[in-house]
């Protein structure tokens, strides 16, 4: 049986993530989606999406299994029958067949109804980090193990749910504290001095976590190197923080580089629940902690601020005294006002960034990139005119 992990029509509330990523590629804990469709059923999965440039290409099979992306959990739905599907309030969560089905193909199937979660906005991934990090890590066999060298000043609370991968640097004074939850730290990463972690926390494979910082509940993706106070935030991977600053209960996505005493604000000065705006869309979230959302390969300038629940889209470089509005559409160049960023330049920087970690860009991401600058020209010709995006600040 085939595996496969399709994008509904609810893509879009995964922005600015999801501009440069399917949803089965989002994080949403240690894992992946895919990551965690792969641990779950211990096979090849692939991703469907009807959006062109994203996913795999999905050849008829005489079995496969269809998942919902934004499924919360994969355990229950690997037993389904062959010409069933199982959906939840009118949205599917996962269908079996020998191919991609319409909606109305899929009405025909034997139907089955269950309470089965779905993650409904990129927000909710916060929402849900803590207990999500806390299940993924208590579940791992290697809980206990300490492969790489740990200085003898290092203070280790909990070590049962500590793990240490190999080649991993803990230089001296650094404090794990796993008494509220688990923390990983996966191989060939260094923590340098003075740094404190509160699990649960996974730091993953060749990260670098500079000396004096303090993170607290975060999931860490590859190769991201970070400094300050960071807590309740997800990191996709390849990402730069490497200076002072705080960001908290926010969601960052791949070759961003947040400059020196960047910070975002989680909590509003009335204690109010926190509303985006999204490419112009009001949401009400409901969360009292919220703070930045960042699309990839964004740069921000020295002391950069920004106010809760602002969402900045790809390729958008931000600058100036003044927070910037609380929603920016990709290619924004913000520095007090807006500015359309050059798509040949947002190219040519992208592929030095990513060559600096020797990944090349290849012809179907760079397409990706131009499909993003085309579709999103209308967003920005709105801010150019003025459009207002939500300007509440408290």
């Amino acid at each position: 049986m085939k595996i496969v992990l399709f994008e509904d029509s609810k893509y879009n509330n995964f922005y600015p993530i999801s501009r440069m990523h399917s949803v089965g590629e989002i994080r949403t804990g240690r894992y992946t989606q895919k990551e965690r469709a792969i641990r779950e059923f211990g096979a090849q999965v692939m991703l469907y999406s009807g959006r062109g440039g994203f996913g795999d290409p999905i050849e008829k099979s005489n079995d496969t299994l269809f998942l919902n992306a934004r499924l919360k959990e994969f355990r229950g739905v690997g037993d389904l029958e062959y010409g069933t599907c199982i959906m939840n309030r009118g949205e599917i969560i996962a269908y079996r067949f020998d191919k991609i089905l319409s909606e109305d193909e899929i009405g025909k199937l034997n139907i089955l109804k269950r309470e089965i979660p779905l993650y409904e906005f990129i927000w909710d991934i916060l929402e849900d980090l803590e207990s999500r990090l806390t299940e993924d890590l208590k579940e791992e066999s290697s809980m206990g193990q300490i492969l790489g060298p740990i200085d003898e000043s290092a203070h280790i609370e909990n070590r049962d749910m500590i793990f240490i991968g190999k080649d991993v640097k803990i230089e001296n004074c650094v404090f794990l504290d796993a008494s509220k939850g688990p923390i990983y730290i996966d191989n060939y990463s260094i923590i340098r001095a003075n740094t404190v972690i509160e699990g649960p926390a996974y730091i993953g494979e060749g990260c670098l976590i500079k000396c004096g910082s303090f993170l607290n509940t975060v999931a860490i993706g590859k190769v991201t190197k970070l400094s300050g106070e960071i807590e309740e935030s997800i990191f996709q991977g390849y990402a730069n923080k490497q200076h002072f600053g705080f960001l908290g209960h926010s969601y960052i996505g791949e070759w961003v580089n947040l400059g020196a005493g960047t910070t975002n604000s989680d909590l509003k000065n009335n204690y109010s629940a926190i509303r985006v705006y999204p490419e112009g869309r009001e949401y009400k979230t409901g969360m009292q902690f919220l703070g930045l959302i960042m699309g990839d390969h964004c740069k921000t300038a020295i002391n950069t601020s920004f106010n809760t629940g602002t969402i900045v889209g790809p390729f958008s470089n931000i600058f100036g005294r003044d927070f910037p509005p609380k929603y920016l559409p990709p290619f924004s160049w913000w520095g007090g006002d807006f500015k359309e960023y050059s798509l040949e330049k947002a190219i040519k920087t992208a592929r030095i960034l990513m060559m600096r970690r020797d990944i090349k860009m290849d012809n179907a991401y760079l397409e990706r990139i131009k499909q993003l600058f085309l579709t999103t020209k209308g967003l920005r010709e709105k801010v150019n005119k003025g459009g207002n995006f939500g300007a509440e600040v408290l």
